[in-house]
């Protein structure tokens, strides 16, 4: 007899194990007090399940050699290492040419929990700037470069409070919030400050709200005597909407306001023809300025799977300066050089992708496994004040702003977390009578610019 109760112990417990992931401890307890009152466990049996089980339920919210403090639901962990081959070559008006070959690295390493209706992000990066979490190989001015660690950085430090169902507040350092595009906005590029997001269902449509408010430069210092220092700080509001087709097609699409908060003494500058030889020190110096920045931007994509396992995309963005006279009229009040040479701020883009997925939703979001590929090819054209050169895609037209060109992006998935990318783009400088504004990787003002990239990146 007491070979069929240690049998039926076991067997009960391990029925009990497998269940503690969705069972209440509570419940646990009842079930072995009846199986006790009914003699088919011993007091000595029961008590030894319930132990049991504690210490399973406490090996699942430590996750085994990990401990996890008390007040965490969940934690996870996350990143990518990747390797980058890169060729830069440029030229400009009279000739000269640039050009910049390098291998690169990047690191980001990350972990979000969520405790309750809080949740946070924390990541790590490289690369000091914005615009770039890259390292170059050797890249430091020693002689030695080998015997030289490089430093991460905070790239995200942010906490969410999910509110109710439909809306969430996120503060601190945090992911650009905005549906958008390369052409307005670096991937790379984070926000410090606070962002609302609210998501609702209108019929079938998915429809968002966002509004985003990030201190730009500045602290809101003041000492006596010295005047005022203003933080500047840039404000946006975004309603969109996803909203299904058919079972096969999806569409999105958005409108954006963002505009910059006490700017005054943050006037732009750009480059005349004239300033061919000007270093990427003083063009930093001629194209940061954000006043007479109030921009509406439209970014949109249709999405449809033309066969079972293949998507097409058609993307694209457009970008208007509301006050583009009144940057151009800045800009020539800086340099008389521009004074008449029109105040060109609208931008946008147009492209088109092709991918494999195992159905529309992957596709939509990028979800790619094994053997998935996808390549994008698209032509952007962007006005020298139509938008904040601060924020452009560092990679493709070198940061700047009064280029037009074309780039393709393709990446296969070697596994379901190792990828190659291979990208290539062209531009051109698009207003003869004004300079390429922007601090970009080659020390002058572009004529011409190419740019190739090989990537491998394990994410994990």
């Amino acid at each position: 007899m007491r070979t069929i109760h240690g049998a039926v112990a076991a067997l009960c417990g391990t029925i009990l194990m497998a269940g503690s992931m969705t069972a209440m401890a509570d419940s646990t307890d009842e079930i072995v007090s009846a199986l006790v009152n009914k003699g088919i466990l011993t007091e000595e049996e029961g008590q030894q399940l319930l132990q049991g089980h504690e210490q399973e339920q406490k090996s699942q919210k430590s996750g085994g050699r990990l401990t996890i403090s008390e007040f965490i639901d969940n934690a996870t962990v996350y990143g990518d290492i990747r390797v980058r081959g890169e060729r830069r070559d440029g030229e400009n008006a009279a000739g000269a040419d640039g050009t910049r070959d390098r291998a690169r690295y990047k690191l980001t390493f990350g972990i979000k929990t969520k405790a309750n209706d809080f949740y946070t992000d924390l990541a790590l990066a490289m690369g000091a700037g914005g615009r770039s979490d890259n390292a170059t190989f050797a890249g430091d001015s020693n002689f030695n470069s080998l015997n030289d660690k490089e430093s991460l950085f905070v790239k995200r430090a942010m906490i969410g409070w999910n509110v109710t169902d439909w809306l969430n507040l996120e503060a601190g350092r945090i992911n650009n919030p905005l549906y958008t595009t390369s052409m307005v906005w670096d991937g790379d590029l984070t926000f410090e400050g606070l962002a609302e997001k609210a998501k609702f269902k209108v019929g079938n449509a998915d429809v968002f709200l966002t509004a985003a408010q990030s201190s730009y430069i500045g602290d809101h210092k003041r000492y006596d005597g010295s005047g005022d220092r203003s933080t500047a700080e840039l404000l946006a509001f975004q309603a969109g909407a996803r909203f299904p087709v058919t079972d096969a097609v999806s569409a999105k699409a958005a409108i954006t306001y963002t505009t910059y908060l006490h700017d005054q003494n943050r006037n732009t500058g750009v480059f005349s023809p004239a300033s061919d030889t000007a270093s990427a020190a003083a063009a930093a110096a001629r194209s940061i300025g954000i006043n007479d920045l109030d921009t509406i931007e439209v970014p949109f994509e249709v999405n449809w799977m033309a066969a079972s396992t293949i998507g097409f995309r058609v993307f694209g963005d457009y970008v208007n300066n509301l006050s583009g006279n009144d940057r151009a009229d800045a800009a020539c009040a800086v340099d008389a050089t521009v004074c008449g040479a029109g105040s060109d701020h609208d931008g946008w883009m147009l492209g088109i992708g092709i991918g494999s997925a195992k159905d529309l939703a992957a596709f939509e979001s990028n979800k790619m496994k094994k053997g998935d590929w996808n390549a994008k090819l698209w032509y952007q054209n962007v006005g020298a004040y139509a938008v904040d050169a601060n924020a452009v895609d560092s990679d493709f037209f070198d940061s700047r702003v009064n280029m037009e060109g074309i780039v393709l992006k393709t990446q296969y998935n070697v596994r379901d977390n190792v990828f190659v990318n291979f990208s290539a783009g062209h531009g051109e400088r698009k207003d003869g009578r004004l300079g390429t504004a922007g601090a970009g990787d080659l020390p002058f003002n572009l004529e011409k610019y190419n740019l190739y990239q090989l990537d491998l990146t394990y994410a994990f």
